[in-house]
């Protein structure tokens, strides 16, 4: 069975409404060339074309009008089911929440299971970045957290904690302390490493090494860790996970002399007005009991 991208979707119905993509851009949080990349992949999805170009503007054909109705039709729905399950008793219905990994294993889940009623159902998902965006979109989830703010409609995003990103090597490993070091350096990596690796690099030196010697990569990170671990190459990766009982006397953390500590936002993510729901509001207060809430 296929399944429709409900956020190029909402992108195809907000340029339709705007008469055009220029209109559309600032509406969705996203240059032009992101919107037309969108709006072309929908039409792909679609199998036919759903605009006729009329000038510098942008006009339904017939497909594309019924296909406007239908979404509308479609957000509207999300939006209004959204809103009757805020209404409902929270204990009568499960917490329903989309996290990435680390952050969600290492920090999140033990605070809401310790925090939230015994009798409260939670239904707690973990993924990357895209499978937390996805999940908040299609509503399989009602809230979702995640390392990068979305301005794609109809997800709203809204910093909500962070976190630090750390330098970890293999007990024993010689101590890299320059990114002529690094270079030398081999790394554990996992999915989405670039990210997290990137932003370390940028933030503490400025700049990023001439090369990145990659030996083991792993699509989870905890796979990366034990990687680290067992000596076998560094790690770049979140404060919570590498300071957590299975590692923490297994590597050392390095903070290079000198240099600025780095801190990532995590977003809180939610469709339509989810994010002044209790559920959100709930989050904010179990991250911000140590000061995890401020914005970086």
């Amino acid at each position: 069975m296929r399944h429709v991208d409900l956020r190029r979707a909402a992108v195809f119905h907000a340029v339709a409404a705007a008469g055009g993509i220029a209109a559309a851009s600032p509406r969705l949080g996203k240059s032009p060339p992101a919107v037309h990349h969108d709006l072309k992949a929908f039409e792909r999805e679609m199998g036919r074309p759903l605009f006729d170009r009329v000038g510098r503007g942008l006009r339904l054909t017939a497909a594309g009008q019924a296909l406007f109705e239908t979404v509308g039709r479609a957000l509207d729905e999300v939006e209004r089911t959204r809103e009757r399950l805020s209404r409902a008793d929270p204990a009568l219905r499960p917490l329903r929440l989309a996290v990435v990994s680390a952050f969600g294993r290492y920090r999140l889940a033990p605070r809401l299971y310790a925090g939230l009623p015994a009798d409260r159902p939670i239904e707690l998902v973990f993924g990357a970045h895209e499978a937390v965006l996805s999940a908040v979109a299609t509503g399989a989830v009602d809230l979702g957290v995640t390392y990068r703010p979305v301005v794609a409609a109809p997800v709203q995003s809204a910093p909500v904690a962070r976190e630090e990103l750390v330098l970890a090597v293999p007990i024993g490993m010689a101590i890299p302390e320059d990114l002529a070091d690094l270079s030398r350096t081999t790394f554990a990596t996992y999915d989405e490493y670039e990210f997290v690796f990137g932003r370390w690099f940028e933030t503490v030196f400025g700049a990023q090494p001439d090369a990145l010697r990659r030996l083991d990569h792993a699509g989870e990170i905890e796979e990366a860790m034990e990687s680290c671990a067992a000596g076998r190459g560094a790690i770049i990766a979140p404060l919570d996970l590498v300071s957590s009982a299975g590692w923490r006397d297994r590597v050392r953390i390095v903070r290079p002399a000198g240099r600025p500590l780095c801190f990532n936002a995590l977003h809180l993510l939610g469709l339509g007005a989810a994010l002044a729901s209790p559920d959100a509001d709930t989050i904010r207060s179990l991250l911000a009991q140590t000061g995890d809430g401020e914005n970086p």
